[in-house]
């Protein structure tokens, strides 16, 4: 219950800061960055810049197929958390737009928000009976915070099919009776994705998240078991953060 709450506030919040730019507004919008690149066959057909000969950026390569924390192990970023925003949709002048209007300033509180409740939901199964009221004003608190140092490093976008066998395909209902000879033939699915990389250096979004532990005062404040359950999640927040 409490998750899904969470979830709506995240939505919330992003509803509000759209809201005063319609620039910024469009169909189709994942309300939620994940964390991870997707799993799963999938072939590449477009991407930016591809009919200019580039190549796909290695960080988005990295995340693509493995997800944020191969992106921060990379040695351009390693003294750097890095933090993917990801949108999709079936209009790359829509996705576009939407990547125009994204600011760092605005949209990075979102992104901590997200990731800090992976973080406390890691390896607890209900996080907010685990530690209390303090998961629910963590959460709202980095999502209220002005962050500094805040760097957006780059953007792309890709489109892609996923084959049947993917973890990402769902055979629609009305191909169950299709008999199919290889992948030409079989029914994919396919995805525009915009993703924009940020980026800030790590003793200084930690000094900053310090500063927001310190402030957190939940309400009803924490049982002594939820007490010790924070202060160990705290002295050990960035392991797998």
């Amino acid at each position: 219950m409490m998750e899904k709450l969470l979830t709506a506030i995240l939505a919330a919040l992003l509803f509000v800061s759209c809201a005063g730019n319609s620039e910024r507004r469009f169909q189709n919008f994942t309300a939620t960055p994940e964390l991870t690149g997707t799993s799963g066959s999938f072939i590449i057909t477009n991407y930016k810049n591809k009919d200019a000969g580039e190549k796909i950026p290695e960080w988005a390569d990295l995340w693509i197929n493995f997800g944020v924390h191969e992106v921060e192990a990379h040695s351009a970023y390693q003294d750097r958390y890095v933090f993917i925003s990801r949108n999709e949709g079936n209009n790359l002048n829509a996705l576009t737009q939407w990547a125009r209007g994204f600011s760092p300033e605005l949209d990075f509180p979102r992104l901590v928000a997200v990731r800090i409740e992976a973080r406390l939901s890691a390896s607890v199964t209900f996080p907010d009976d685990e530690y209390g009221a303090f998961y629910e004003t963590l959460i709202r608190t980095a999502a209220d915070t002005t962050w500094t140092g805040i760097v957006r490093e780059d953007d792309f976008w890709i489109h892609r099919e996923f084959t049947a066998g993917s973890e990402e395909y769902e055979r629609p209902a009305w191909a169950d009776n299709i008999e199919t000879d290889g992948r030409s033939s079989a029914p994919v699915k396919e995805t525009l994705e915009y993703f924009i990389l940020v980026t800030i250096n790590k003793s200084h979004f930690a000094s900053q998240l310090d500063d927001i532990f310190r402030k957190v005062n939940p309400k009803p404040q924490p049982s002594r078991n939820q007490l010790n359950a924070v202060n160990k999640v705290k002295e050990r927040f960035f392991d797998g953060f």
